[in-house]
C-alpha cells in the first residue's frame, strides 16, 4: 500500500512495529495490523516533527499506578530533547486525565450528601512510574520531576538484597511482575535472545516515580543535561542518586521521601 494512502494509525503502527523489533528493551510488537487496531485504544503520547513521527510513549494503568512505558524516539532525531517533551506530556496527562486513572468524568457523585463540593474531583490516584536503564531517559525523567528510588534493603526482601522495586505498593509490584512474566513468555516463543538480554541487564533498570502529592508541582529545572545533549557522563545511571536539581515550588521533605521509600 502506498504511504500516501495510509491513515494516521496505520502510519504510526508501521513505524512502531519496525522500532519495537530492533529495540530489545521494549515490549514485543503485536504486528502492524494489531498495532493499528489497538493503538487508538491505548493512552499514548505521539510527538511530531515536521509532520513525521519523532517520539512515542504509552501510559498504562497497572496495579493502581500509571506506568510511562514503551518510550521511543526516532533514532535519527535523538539528542533533540524529544524525550523531555514525552516526559512533560506524560505528567500533563497523569495530572489532568481522569479516564487515564479510571475516574468517572465529573468525579464520584454522592447523592446522600447535598453539600456542594468546591474542590472538585480528585483525578490523580496513583503514582506515575517508569523504568529505564538509559542515561538520557533517566535525565529526562529527573528533569520532569521524577524521583529516582534508591535501592535499599527492605523487610519485604528479608533484607537479603537491595531493591527499589520493593518500595512500590504490593499491588503494583504484583501487577508489574505479572506483566513482565507475560512479556517473558511471549519472548520465549517469538524472540528468545531478548530473554537473555533482559536477564543480563535486569539490575541496570532503575525505577523513577512521581507521587500523587507532587502532581501539581511543575517539573524542576535540571542542572545536568542528558549525555546526548552534551552533559552527563555515560555512567550517569550509577550516579543518579546524586543528581542535583531545583524545584520550582516547595521542595519534598526528607520525611516524605523516607515514607515513600518504605512504601507508605
Amino acid at each position: 500500500m502506498e504511504r500516501n494512502w495510509l491513515n494516521e494509525d496505520e502510519r504510526i503502527a508501521i513505524w512502531l512495529d519496525a522500532l519495537l523489533k530492533t529495540e530489545p528493551d521494549l515490549r514485543p510488537s503485536r504486528g502492524v495490523t494489531k498495532e493499528s487496531r489497538k493503538g487508538p485504544l491505548t493512552p499514548r503520547i505521539i510527538i511530531l516533527d515536521d509532520g513525521e513521527i519523532a517520539g512515542y510513549a504509552e501510559l498504562r494503568r497497572i496495579g493502581g499506578a500509571i506506568e510511562l512505558a514503551t518510550v521511543i524516539v526516532e533514532p535519527k532525531l535523538r539528542g533533540n530533547g524529544f524525550s523531555h517533551q514525552i516526559v512533560h506530556q506524560a505528567w500533563e496527562r497523569w495530572r489532568q486525565d481522569p479516564v487515564l486513572h479510571g475516574t468517572p468524568l465529573g468525579g464520584q457523585v454522592d447523592l446522600s450528601n447535598a453539600a456542594l463540593e468546591l474542590t472538585g474531583p480528585q483525578i490523580v490516584r496513583g503514582p506515575l512510574i517508569s523504568f529505564t536503564r538509559d542515561a538520557a531517559m533517566g535525565a529526562a525523567l529527573a528533569g520532569g520531576g521524577f524521583t529516582l528510588i534508591p535501592r535499599k534493603r527492605r523487610a519485604s526482601r528479608l533484607w537479603l538484597w537491595k531493591s527499589d522495586f520493593a518500595a512500590l505498593p504490593l499491588r503494583t509490584q504484583i501487577a508489574v511482575g505479572f506483566d513482565r512474566l507475560v512479556r517473558g513468555v511471549t519472548f520465549l516463543f517469538t524472540s528468545p535472545s531478548r530473554i537473555v538480554h533482559f536477564m543480563r541487564h535486569s539490575r541496570k533498570y532503575r525505577l523513577f516515580v512521581r507521587i500523587p502529592e507532587t502532581a501539581e508541582r511543575p517539573p524542576p529545572r535540571l542542572h545536568l543535561r542528558s549525555e546526548r545533549e552534551g552533559g552527563v557522563a555515560s555512567d550517569v545511571m550509577n550516579q543518579m542518586d546524586a543528581l542535583a536539581f531545583t524545584m520550582a515550588e516547595i521542595e519534598t521533605t526528607s520525611e516524605q521521601i523516607a515514607a515513600w521509600d518504605e512504601g507508605e
